[in-house]
Formats: structure tokens, sequence, C-alpha cells
């Protein structure tokens, strides 16, 4: 048996980073990959947020030159498909001028294929002395008297040491710690998704700078659409609990699209693979850690609760579980309750933030963009009424105001039960501390009466004295 103090299951970014974060505290460390090498067993590539620049110095050091395929994303496209599979129109966005810090000011997102970020991150972690092991599946848990002491390979290998969980969303270390037998059909989604080559040149004239778009539909979840310097990858996905067809079903009909065809055809797109994967998509993370364990990333439920991306949250969680097993280690006590510290420290950084309001964001977003034929049915023509019909000058405008109001009062009446139900519970708990001031009758009072004077009186027509 060999001896550790580290002992890491998974190769990803989560992994990776608790392996570089206990090598570089001088604690004998090995994380293990199941692939040839990290990134090769993937869901294809990811977008990588401005947060992760902003808290991991690294990330400085992330070029064109040693992951080819990165693209900066300056722009995001959301296309609005219709009941009749058509895109009713589109809304370009870019930061916004309320962004606070850099690089979030200039672009969105950073997207790279996971074949070469996970590579590359694993490296900052052998190069501060930890030992990476890969083609190398972790089966079982070794245990001691009932405690988890460490980890058994499929050849029998055994390794003792602190246990950190960063093996996915089919977590053995969750199951087999007795921390969690599976994730419920609403707790976890399935994701398929296509991935085509394009050549780079067509992607920067066509394109620019967008780097990624959602496809808002009235018949499918919603899809998404991430560039990279020399291809794109289109998926979509949904909770276990929604699916009434193949999930390949939906994703096809977007792909069948006849805009995207035409979308398809201008960059000279070919389909290069056809991928599929689960994502574990819960309001709030629970039982992270046992007696000489902790879960991080997917394993420990930590994608974020509105998009679920993952990759920012694995990090994040990956060094506070270091900086915790650490500390338990030194005063030899890592037992469930020493480890409970574990949960107050993620709940302090911006990972935790997002979960303070993580039920109200998760069930918004599963009410809307993942109900199409309940919910994306009557917000896409509304939206588009709102948005799209001010360009029309088929009456006067005036009358084609009031037009467009009358149509979007149309849909009142399943509107106004979503924003109850779901909008309401969001910005009153997000704005708990202020909403007493905003309510305040004094105040409401004092303004109420220069409101009433602005209303207009009865219309006068133009030259009426």
């Amino acid at each position: 048996m060999k001896e550790y103090d580290i002992v890491i299951v998974g190769g990803g970014p989560g992994g990776s980073t608790a392996a570089k974060e206990a090598a570089e505290k001088g604690l004998k460390t090995i994380f293990f990959e199941r692939g040839r090498k990290p990134g090769e067993k993937n869901s294809s590539g990811c977008g990588l947020g401005p947060r992760i620049w902003r808290e991991f110095d690294i990330m400085k050091e992330l070029t064109p030159d040693k992951c080819p395929s990165i693209r900066e994303g300056k722009a995001a496209r959301n296309y609005f498909v219709n009941k009749n599979d058509i895109v009713a129109g589109y809304v370009m966005t870019r930061p916004t001028e309320s962004v606070t810090y850099e690089p979030a000011k200039s672009w969105i997102t950073m997207n790279i294929y996971r074949s070469e970020f996970d590579p590359w991150i694993a490296k900052f972690a052998t190069d501060a002395g930890a030992e990476l092991k890969t083609s190398t599946l972790i089966v079982d848990l070794l245990k001691e008297d009932g405690k988890v002491i460490g980890v058994v390979d499929e050849k029998g290998e055994k390794y003792k040491g602190f246990v950190i969980g960063a093996d996915g969303v089919i977590s053995m270390v969750a199951r087999q710690s007795g921390l969690r037998k599976k994730w419920a059909h609403d707790q976890v989604t399935m994701c398929p998704q296509y991935d085509f080559s394009a050549p780079p040149e067509k992607i920067d004239d066509i394109m620019g700078d967008e780097a990624l778009a959602v496809w808002w539909t009235s018949t499918c979840p919603a899809s998404y659409q991430v560039f990279f310097h020399d291809g794109f990858h289109q998926g979509l996905g949904n909770w276990l609990s929604w699916w009434d067809a193949s999930p390949l079903y939906y994703l096809n009909r977007i792909i069948n699209l006849k805009y995207y065809q035409r979308l398809l055809r201008i960059l000279e797109a070919k389909p290069r693979e056809l991928q599929g994967h689960l994502l574990p998509w819960i309001s709030y993370p629970y039982n992270t850690h046992t007696e000489n364990v902790i879960l991080i990333g997917d394993a420990g439920g930590f994608s974020c609760p509105l998009e679920a991306e993952g990759i920012y949250p694995a990090m994040v969680t990956g060094r506070i579980a270091v900086e915790v097993a650490a500390d338990a280690i030194t005063a030899g006590d890592t037992s469930r309750t020493a480890l409970d510290i574990f949960d107050e420290k993620w709940k302090k950084t911006s990972v935790g933030e997002d979960f303070e309001d993580g039920e109200e964001l998760s069930k918004i977003w599963q009410a809307l963009p993942f109900s199409p034929q309940e919910t994306m049915s009557w917000f896409v023509p509304m939206f588009m009424e709102a948005i799209g019909g001010i360009y029309d000058w088929s009456q006067p405008h005036s009358k084609r105001i009031r037009q467009i109001a009358g149509h979007i009062k149309m849909y009142f009446p399943k509107a106004l039960p979503f924003i109850m139900k779901y909008v309401f519970p969001l910005v009153a708990k997000i704005f708990e501390n202020e909403l007493d001031k905003m309510m305040d009758p004094k105040q409401l009072m004092a303004v109420l009466p220069k409101l009433l004077q602005m209303l207009p009186q009865k219309k006068k027509k133009r030259g009426e004295k």
C-alpha cells in the first residue's frame, strides 16, 4: 500500500486545482485520471467566465500558443424560435456598463476545448510536485473500522490518504463513502451535443467577436452554441425527469431549423462528434463531506444553480478542500465535524453567493427555457412582440403601439401567474434587505401625487385649442 497525505480521484480542473494547491503546501499528493491524459474523456469544450481570471493567477498564462482552440467571446446572441420552428428574431448582447472589473468589461466568456484545457491545468499540479496517475480507474474506497482511509484502483492497488472526490456527477467517492447513493431524476440533467469543425477564417468573418449563443425555443429545451477557434458545438439539456422523447430528437430539431442549416452552410461546418454527458443541477449542495473525505465540483453538486456551469465552482471548491484538509491533517482530526468548516468556507465565496438564491434561480430557470411547451410557447411571441413590433411601419406609430400593447395583453393570463409564482419570490429574495424601504407607505404617498400630475389629461388633437 502506497501512502500519501492527499489522494484525489479525478483529473479535471477541480482535481488538478486541488492537486496543485496540495503540492504547493508540501503535502505528498497523488491525483488519478481514468483517461490516458486529463481531458481525454470529457464533454468537448467549455466557456470559462471572467471570475476565474479574477481569482486564479494561473489563468493569465492561458494563451493560444498553449491552447490553440481558445476563442475570446465579446458578444453573445439570443435566438428566439416560435412554435413553427421559425427564428422569430434575435438579440445581441455584450458586457454592460454595470460590470465592475476586468476582464469582465471586455468579454463574456473564453471558450476552449477540454482536451487542451484539462492537461494544461494539470501540468501546474505536476510541476508543483503532485503525482499524476493516468489510465487508472478508482473503483472503491479503502476502509478501516468503517472509516475511509484511502482508495483502491481496478488492479487492486491501494493508496492511503485523505480523499478528495473530484470524480464528476456519477461519483464513486460519494456513493462508497455513504454521502449519496445517486442523484434523483430532478437533480441531474442529460445533455447531448454535436461538435462541428469549421475553418477559423469562416468563424471570424461570419461570427465576428461572437462566441456563444442561446436558442430559446417554443418546442425544445433551450439550446446552447459555443464557438472555438476551429469549431463549435451545439447542445441542449434538461432534467432526467422531463424527457418525453429522445434527447437527440430535440437536438435534431434545432440542427434542422432552416436558419441553422443556412448557418452550417455558410460556415462550411462539418459534424465531428456526437457527445452526451450528465450534469448535477441542484438548488443547494448537501452532504459534501464525511470523515476523511471531501467532495468538490460536480461530485458535490456545485455546478451553478442557474446555468449549471461547473469549471469555476470545481476550482474554487478544490482549493478550499485542500485548505481544510491540510489544517485537519495538521490537527490530527479529520472527522466529519472537523470538516464542517469546508461548508462554512465555500458559502463565503462567490460560489456560495450563487447558491444563496439557488432555489429561486433553479425554479425560474426550470419553469422558463426548460419548459418549452408550457412557458416558452407564450414567452417567445410575447417577447418578440414587445421588442420587434416597434420596427413595423404598417400603421401610424401611436396606433401600432396600441396594437402591440393589446396583443401583449393576450398573454397576461399566463404571464402574470408565472411572474407571481417564480419572479416575485426571486426578486424578494435578492432585494430582501431593501424591500422594506422600497415599500415604505410614507415614501409611496409622497411620490404618488407627483406621478398623478405627470399623467396626461384627455388627449387633444394637434391644432385644437
